[in-house]
């Protein structure tokens, strides 16, 4: 028994990170065939969001907008939703948190759903992340090895902010404005992304060789550094212009879907400011 990707869509073209995500799981439920009253958890990996809310959870928001488990009939799934933050690496910390629950739901089914946009609603030039949501649908199959185990790599030192608001500052724009700075190099987050990657690849004991590397840009060079480190031959990123943050690994799987190269092992891997980084293999259904 492993657990699969039975769909993963993207959504772009708007300026709501609740929005986009919310289209993306309604979408992503259609394709996996499944209703929104049989969702067990939505976990939301998005970091910035509409006005920057801090409460509710933005999960439940996107819970509500995608219609998903809002009215309890007999028969039907209370639906846990919850926000997991972890920038670019959050999607691979929800993969884990999803096997841990999956793992006592045998028919049970998981929505990850992830998406930056600028708090003020508008599209803003100088915003550093792609506004593109992303849903996937995790569940259980028999047919399948699924995700492997979950591997980190971080820094030795508690990070600073990457993103945020200056309280003392913000006066009557607080709901619309913020400060992101982007200070990791390629080198740091290749380092620590390479260390994640080569353990998930040994853990599960896979040949490099034989994998396809699913991994965003979070700087220009880094798909390509990482994927020569790790001395895997084939890499795929998201097809977006700019850096999709928290959507990247999603959209990047769905690019490797699109062009045939699920049918081969995979290793996602992410890696955010810090550094930190993620990683964790997956193979889908009819791959050894």
């Amino acid at each position: 028994m492993g657990i699969i990707i039975s769909s993963a869509v993207t959504h772009t073209g708007g300026v709501s990170s609740v929005g986009q995500a919310a289209g993306a799981a309604r979408d992503a439920l259609t394709g996996a065939g499944c209703p929104p009253e049989q969702v067990d958890a939505l976990i939301n990996v998005g970091v910035y969001r509409d006005a920057n809310l801090v409460e509710p959870a933005v999960a439940a928001l996107i819970q509500q907008a995608a219609g998903i488990g809002l009215d309890y009939r007999p028969g039907d799934v209370p639906c846990l939703s919850f926000d997991l933050m972890n920038g670019a690496c959050g999607l691979v910390n929800a993969v884990g948190v999803a096997a841990s629950l999956l793992a006592d739901l045998p028919a049970g089914h998981v929505v990850v759903v992830s998406g930056d946009a600028h708090p003020s609603n508008r599209d803003d030039a100088e915003f550093a992340f792609e506004p593109v949501g992303a849903a996937l649908v995790l569940e259980n199959s028999a047919d399948a090895v699924g995700f492997g185990g979950v591997h980190v790599s971080a820094g030795d030192t508690l990070p600073d902010p990457q993103g945020y608001v200056t309280l003392s500052d913000m006066g009557a724009e607080g709901r619309s404005a913020l400060t992101v700075e982007l200070a990791t190099s390629t080198a740091e987050l290749v380092e620590h992304a390479a260390t994640a990657g080569r353990e998930a690849l040994a853990a599960d004991d896979l040949d490099p060789t034989r994998a396809v590397l699913v991994c965003g840009k979070p700087t220009e060079d880094f798909a390509t550094e990482l994927a020569a480190e790790l001395g895997i031959a084939v890499f795929v990123t998201d097809e977006f212009t700019g850096d999709a943050h928290t959507s990247a690994l999603t959209a990047a799987y769905v690019a490797a879907r699109d062009t045939g190269l699920a049918d081969r092992p995979l290793l996602f891997v992410a890696a955010d400011g810090g550094p930190t980084a993620a990683a964790v293999t997956y193979r889908g259904p009819g791959v050894a």
